[in-house]
């Protein structure tokens, strides 16, 4: 099911309840990232790259269950793996597991508002973050992308008006993540559509909001660079042909 605004306000409080506990603990050598998410994910909109979505559900609640799906999801050659955290996804831990299981980047799918979020994810396998544009002002921003680069870590700002993309478009390296959704909370291609159009062909673009059916990505083929696809690709059973048919049906 898509996310409500009730478990985005959720992600961002225990986002700022992280923070918390970060801010002030000594953080251990870390790492650049090697792995290239915004490479991985541009494809000049030609066609919609895949990232799948692991969010913590029943079948998926053992760590090996969750291992063998994001090995799947990477023989099926998607773009990147996007690892919802808590409090409705998996632990930091349960990241750092799946990025040493697997070849492509890692996105840590949650509300990123502060810099100690990145260092705390870059330590446990992360290759990119999410910042939130409505709710961090032009210097929080700036001080994230500018801690991201120097981990080598891709930085998507979410967007969800032309306001947050003028606010976005002004920072060096983004990627400009799409968030917008209908009343159910699944994303809306049309809204999407007349959004993306507000970014420049030279930015890559990146739906973080999923839809329902397979044929709602069909309006944004030629719009977008890459698509956030979860419980579509779940349900699939098959994974290679369920990122097939984001580019064919």
């Amino acid at each position: 099911m898509p996310p409500s605004a009730d478990a985005r306000h959720r992600r961002l409080a225990a986002s700022q309840d992280e923070v918390r506990r970060l801010v002030g603990q000594s953080i251990s050598e870390v790492t650049p990232s090697r792995r290239d998410f915004a490479q991985y994910v541009a494809t000049q909109r030609s066609e919609l790259a895949v990232i799948a979505r692991l969010a913590r559900q029943p079948s998926l609640s053992q760590r090996a269950a969750m291992i063998d799906y994001a090995r799947a999801c990477d023989d099926a050659e998607v773009a990147a793996l996007a690892v919802v955290t808590e409090p409705e996804g998996f632990t930091t831990d349960d990241m750092a597991a799946i990025a040493a299981a697997v070849t492509a980047p890692v996105l840590r799918d949650a509300p990123t508002i502060h810099p100690s979020q990145l260092y705390h994810a870059r330590l446990h396998g992360a290759d990119a973050a999410v910042y939130p544009a409505d709710v961090l002002d032009a210097a929080t921003l700036r001080e994230l992308t500018t801690v991201a680069r120097s981990l080598h870590m891709a930085s998507v700002v979410e967007v969800a008006t032309p306001a947050d993309v003028d606010k976005a478009l002004a920072l060096p390296h983004i990627i400009v993540g799409l968030h917008c959704t209908c009343a159910d909370g699944s994303l809306d291609p049309e809204g999407a559509r007349q959004l993306a159009a507000h970014v420049p062909a030279t930015h890559t673009v990146v739906i973080l909001n999923e839809a329902t059916t397979v044929a709602a990505y069909r309006p944004l083929r030629g719009v977008c660079d890459a698509v956030v696809v979860g419980a579509l690709l779940h349900r699939a059973g098959d994974v290679a042909a369920g990122v097939r048919q984001i580019n064919t049906a």
